[in-house]
């Protein structure tokens, strides 16, 4: 396994105000500065959120549709994902819709930038609950027609397709996961897995192991965090303060045949689910230099 690390502007989550913190001292920084420091760091891989292209001009984003992947594998790096977390569980098409065609950019970026695999958390269902809008039965529709449609874009551009199964989404557990994948019924689509969502959501209901063990060929890429608190009332916390048993996980993975990318996504102090935003736009911690250090030195000897 290699280590990536996610870089993220300023306020990801400004309309989810649930989760995130509003700055981290590299939000502001140009993206070639953020491949260097990445690369100094010595990472093998970097992470992107879409977003931070999206505050570019049009110059400069057409610039890094051409030259980006070239930039980061002068580094000996590759552009491990990009995050697109634009889909919605909503019962409504016009907020669905946005939600889609902002997936497609992200894959026609990811497409010309050589990023082989594009993430997606889908939020909605259990939080926000929309499960008081949409029966279960068209909820499950809903969801297979909006990753099916992103799914069968990516394909066109050899892209992967990684749903992520997390706390309070409608794909909390393995097994709807995958009976979802089953009816979306496309050879692209995978999972990435989030620690968190493993040790909060799942493991109350089973073993580390044997939820990695259900996903299994379908895990493309994995996110850690340390976390601690329950289903509903978390918060993510640093590295080796929390729940998250990274030896554990290292193995359950190694075990599947897991071979691939494992990203730092740090995104500060923060509380999620229905209990409350905690410190959701208090400092955190925003240091990046000290995140990227710090993070690579711990985790570097699980994941290896």
């Amino acid at each position: 396994m290699k280590l990536s690390l996610e870089v993220w502007p300023n306020a990801i989550y400004e309309d989810a105000d649930l989760v995130g913190v509003s700055t981290n001292s590299w939000g502001d920084k140009p993206v070639e500065w953020c491949v260097n420091r990445v690369a100094e760091c010595g990472y093998k891989g970097i992470d992107f959120f879409f977003d931070k292209f999206l505050d570019l001009d049009e110059k400069e984003y057409k610039r890094m549709e051409e030259e980006l992947g070239g930039i980061v594998s002068s580094k000996g790096m590759e552009i491990a994902s990009l995050g697109a977390h634009y889909l919605n569980m909503s019962s409504k098409l016009w907020k669905r819709e946005p939600g889609v065609a902002m997936v497609k950019k992200a894959i026609d970026f990811a497409s010309k930038v050589g990023t082989r695999t594009v993430v997606s958390y889908i939020s909605g269902y259990y939080y926000p609950p929309t499960y008081k809008l949409i029966p279960f039965r068209e909820a499950k529709k809903i969801f297979v027609e909006m990753v099916r449609e992103c799914a069968q874009y990516a394909a066109e551009r050899n892209v992967d397709f990684c749903i992520e199964p997390h706390d309070s989404t409608m794909i909390n557990t393995p097994d709807i996961t995958m009976e979802l994948i089953d009816e979306i019924n496309m050879d692209n689509v995978y999972v990435c897995i989030d620690v968190a969502g493993v040790e909060i959501g799942m493991k109350p209901h089973m073993s580390i192991e044997e939820a990695i063990n259900k996903f299994g060929k379908a895990i493309r890429h994995v996110h850690v965090k340390d976390v601690t608190g329950t289903i509903g009332n978390w918060n993510m916390c640093w590295f080796g303060a929390g729940l998250v048993n990274f030896k554990r996980y290292a193995e359950a993975f190694k075990s599947v045949g897991y071979d691939g990318y494992v990203c730092v996504e740090w995104e500060g102090w923060i509380k999620g689910g229905r209990e409350g935003v905690g410190d959701t736009y208090g400092s955190g911690l925003a240091d990046f230099d000290r995140v990227a250090e710090e993070a690579k030195d711990f985790l570097e000897k699980y994941f290896q």
